[in-house]
């Protein structure tokens, strides 16, 4: 079972983090489904995912999402997600 580690990031300090699990196999299908939930989770706003997140976070098991990811403003500099087993 996989597990995404996510992390708000203000001032290169990690100030909350949850680890969420992947209830399935994570893949490009229900990658945005699962950042739905982390969102939800930290009570923040869902960003706008593109293809190429999924895909890079797939490849390289990381990704962070700046301001520009996001529609709403945002009250962090990033979200850093991890994945692991």
């Amino acid at each position: 079972m996989k597990k995404i580690w996510a992390k708000i990031v203000i001032d290169h300090k990690v100030k909350k983090s949850i680890v969420h699990d992947c209830s399935e196999r994570l893949d490009i299908l229900n990658f945005w489904e699962n950042v739905k939930q982390i969102c939800e989770e930290l009570k923040i706003p869902t960003p706008v995912l593109l293809g190429c997140h999924a895909e890079n976070f797939l490849e390289f098991n990381t990704l962070k999402l700046k301001q520009r990811d996001f529609i709403e403003e945002i009250p962090f500099d990033w979200l850093h997600l991890e994945s692991g087993e």
